[in-house]
């Protein structure tokens, strides 16, 4: 079962960098190089990188999905160990990775992107750099919880001699 657990993460955490990495490298990195050629070009070249892009968004979306659906049920008990900051903090990262798709589902529909792709896009790198900083505050949040829990649960009642 561990190995399964282990892979889902890894599945995870690799889905969301290339995610990460593809929209970081669609918006800054590719506009640059292909002003280097005509525009009929230019724009032929980047619907090719756009299709080559959704395809692995898609496939990223599916496992990032998936992952975070097991991997929240296998830790949900945990995150009942502080309600109010664990559950807030798993909720943004949701709320956020949520806004993230729809904006890629968006940008990416159809064969042409867009007017507004590259605002959206520039944006969207913003709110997957939110979406990490909230998954890595849960986790944070979450093994303190887990490791005052054990503390709570080991210490020995101080017992009093009479004095």
């Amino acid at each position: 079962m561990f190995i399964v657990t282990i892979l889902s993460r890894w599945l995870h955490v690799v889905s969301a960098c290339l995610a990460i990495g593809g929209v970081f490298f669609i918006r800054f990195i590719a506009p640059r190089g292909l002003r280097l050629l005509e525009a009929e070009q230019g724009k032929q070249i980047l619907l090719t990188i756009r299709r080559a892009f959704k395809m692995m968004v898609h496939t990223a979306i599916f496992l990032l999905l998936v992952t975070g659906i097991y991997n929240s049920w296998l830790a949900w008990d945990k995150y009942n160990l502080d309600k109010a900051v664990l559950h807030a903090l798993w909720g943004m990262h949701v709320l956020l990775a949520g806004l993230a798709i729809t904006i890629a589902l968006y940008v990416l529909a159809g064969p042409q992107p867009p007017r507004s792709h590259r605002k959206l896009m520039a944006i969207n790198f913003g709110i997957l750099l939110l979406v990490v900083l909230a998954a890595s505050s849960l986790k944070w949040a979450r093994e303190r919880a887990v490791a005052q829990h054990a503390a709570m649960e080991h210490e020995v009642p101080v017992v009093s001699d009479g004095q």
